[in-house]
């Protein structure tokens, strides 16, 4: 049987995270190009980023046809993020070359997905690279990654936000903290244990 969603966020009644969200003006448009495994994973991020974010958009696929809206994008104003050989840390970045950025690339899913994503998009190449020389210390504690350091896609995504426009992310950690409150809540003892609640 399923179970009624909440009408504004889109989550079980149970586990509803409306009191959480606030609203964020962000300046840059946030383009996530979700692996379809993803989608349906009840513990992404992603979805809290569409509930947040003012210019936040989800494009769900694997190959460039699925991404016709962001293909065409001006790639001098587009910016991927992806720890490619030659993307260029953030941290590095001088204000005149994270002022061209107007729309920010952002891979979802599994390390092993959004790789593969990367190498079916070979148009993702051709735009800019960036990446993090610092990792943040990721407050995503409900689900397991297969690399260090690894952040969830609210994170990465608030994280380059910050970075590039200043963008004040408390909203997004605030929802991210409720959105780990309310899913814990419905963990059994054993499963909590597993992620070191």
């Amino acid at each position: 049987m399923t179970r009624p969603l909440c009408s504004q966020c889109q989550y079980p009644i149970s586990s509803c995270v409306c009191r959480f969200v606030q609203s964020v003006n962000n300046e840059i448009k946030v383009w996530i190009l979700q692996h379809p495994h993803e989608a349906s994973q009840a513990k992404s991020t992603t979805p809290l980023l569409q509930l947040a974010l003012q210019q936040a958009h989800i494009c769900v696929g694997e190959v460039p046809d699925d991404f016709s809206q962001v293909t065409a994008l001006d790639p001098l104003h587009c910016a991927v993020l992806y720890p490619s050989q030659s993307a260029t840390p953030l941290e590095t970045m001088n204000i005149a070359d994270k002022s061209v950025i107007k729309h920010i690339i952002v891979l979802d899913g599994t390390w092993n997905k959004v790789h593969r994503v990367w190498q079916q998009n070979p148009w993702l190449h051709a735009i800019k690279g960036i990446s993090f020389a610092n990792v943040p210390h990721s407050r995503y504690r409900i689900r397991k990654a297969n690399r260090e350091n690894s952040l969830s896609t609210l994170e990465a995504t608030a994280y380059c936000l910050q970075q590039l426009e200043q963008l004040d992310t408390a909203p997004l950690f605030k929802l991210l903290d409720g959105f780990v409150e309310v899913q814990t809540q419905h963990m059994p003892e054993h499963v909590k244990s597993r992620y070191e609640l």
